[in-house]
């Protein structure tokens, strides 16, 4: 019998199939995790990132929504709070000489000026003046904070929670780390000094205010989100527009002061600007007939002094760009002829300051501000003011695209910046004994004259580049310098 028997299977390779597939799988599966961890590696980052730049922009936003409201036109203005009242405005580290604007979320108290115990300190302050135990001395801010304006606010609520306002000084003599204005040399290297723009630069004086300069503000913003991100972002602002005093009547051509009229470059006492002329012609003569007074350093007047303001439209352009038409003055009359004429016999051109006057109707002290509203002739046309009881008085800039006629009868007062395109003519209706006074200055494209020669008062033109400043504020604020801080 024949016995058949099969060949025995190899059996040294079994499995190594599902082995080989295991390791595979197990390869791709270290790689899938790789890529998800590095995918959400990336989405962290990103989200980190997206956090820290909501931080940041929120910061700005805060920057921005202040820039806007220190000018006195502004909705929700903090020209009108404690800080920006007190004349000479306080320096920071003086009393009332730090402005707080605060952002606080639902539920939320934000208490920068407490550097401990809080979530949100100013742990900066001690770095830009003077301290000690950790905080300025005194009362040094003001109370009670101003608050974010809804005007402005996002939706949802953006995470800046607090801006500081505080005018601009030279740097602490506690500070190492913060340069000088002007670096290492002169003058500008004097601790605490105050900090003003002069069209150009930053400039430092000792002075109580910026006199014929502009103030330099610091605003310092911190923001934090929900997710924990902190940026502090600090701008340096200023107004946009500084106009050089020359002359407190400083017209293109000729000018005579008349009869009636006391005219001086001196300033008012409460303010520091240096002196000027009394009167300037810029391409003639100026003449001062009769008992008229005109007073001023280097000189009372002179003749051909050169124009430097340019074309008159280059000087009234970036005004108008933000004044408010003096057709919606209550009382105003204007006609339809071509130039159209305007009239306004009594009313108020913004909102006079209460002031103290010396002897020589020189403005000693400001009790209450006002407030500075800048008007222009919507057109070309012609201006006149006055007339009418109660005469016009106001606060700010006036712009008249043609020829303005002051009436000042029954009354005059107007503090702050006149600029015409045309002639300028001061008249009296009655010879009353009232007291007319401009404080600021006027600046003409034509002529001056005032042909008054019975008048019972005395008119009174006095330089005031502190009150030309105050008068601009209602325009938008310009960016000097920004940066951001390590908070």
């Amino acid at each position: 019998m024949i016995v058949f028997h099969g060949k025995k299977a190899k059996t040294s390779e079994r499995g190594i199939a599902l082995i080989v597939a295991l390791m595979l799988l197990l390869l791709i599966s270290a790689a899938l995790m790789g890529m998800i961890m590095m995918s959400n590696t990336e989405t962290n980052i990103s989200a980190n990132f997206r956090d820290e730049q909501t931080a940041f922009f929120g910061a700005r936003a805060g920057l921005e929504e202040v820039r806007d409201r220190l000018r006195s036109g502004a909705t929700n203005t903090l020209t009108a709070n404690t800080f920006f009242t007190l004349s000479p405005m306080p320096l920071p580290g003086a009393a009332n000489g730090i402005l707080y604007v605060t952002n606080p979320a639902s539920g939320e108290t934000v208490t920068p000026w407490l550097t401990t115990g809080t979530n949100y300190p100013d742990t900066e302050i001690c770095k830009e003046v003077t301290c000690s135990s950790g905080v300025p001395t005194g009362s040094w801010y003001v109370t009670p904070a101003a608050s974010a304006s809804t005007s402005y606010a996002a939706t949802p609520i953006l995470p800046w929670k607090w801006v500081r306002v505080m005018a601009k000084i030279n740097k602490p003599s506690t500070s190492s780390k913060l340069m000088s204005v002007n670096g290492s040399s002169g003058s500008d290297t004097t601790a605490g000094y105050r900090v003003c723009w002069n069209g150009a630069n930053e400039v430092v004086t000792a002075a109580t205010d910026c006199g014929a300069n502009a103030p330099v503000y610091e605003l310092t913003a911190l923001a934090v989100t929900p997710g924990g991100s902190r940026r502090m972002v600090q701008y340096e602002e200023t107004l946009n527009i500084n106009i050089p005093i020359v002359a407190t009547l400083y017209t293109k051509l000729g000018t005579s002061t008349g009869d009636a009229l006391n005219v001086t470059g001196l300033t008012d006492p409460v303010c520091t600007a240096p002196p000027v002329y009394g009167a300037a012609s810029g391409t003639s003569t100026v003449t001062t007939p009769g008992p008229g007074n005109v007073t001023g350093l280097p000189a009372a007047t002179i003749n051909n002094y050169g124009w430097t303001l340019g074309n008159m439209s280059g000087l009234i352009n970036p005004l108008i760009s933000n004044a408010t038409s003096i057709t919606t003055v209550p009382g105003i009359t204007h006609d339809s002829s071509t130039p159209q004429n305007f009239t306004l016999t009594n009313g108020n051109l913004g909102t006079m300051p209460t002031v103290t006057r010396n002897g020589s109707q020189g403005i000693t002290a400001i009790t209450a501000p006002g407030t500075p509203i800048t008007y222009a002739t919507p057109v070309v046309g012609n201006l006149t003011l006055g007339g009418g009881s109660g005469g016009v008085n106001g606060q700010g800039v006036l712009i008249v695209q043609g020829n303005l006629t002051i009436d000042v009868g029954t009354g005059f007062n107007y503090y702050g910046l006149i600029v015409v395109t045309g002639n300028v003519t001061m008249i009296s209706s009655s010879n009353s004994s009232v007291m007319p006074n401009i404080n600021g200055a006027l600046i003409g494209g034509g002529t001056f004259s005032a042909p008054i020669s019975n008048f019972g008062g005395s008119i009174s033109v006095h330089q005031n580049a502190c009150a030309v400043q105050n008068s601009l504020s209602g325009q938008f604020y310009r960016t000097v310098a920004n940066r951001e801080l390590i908070y």
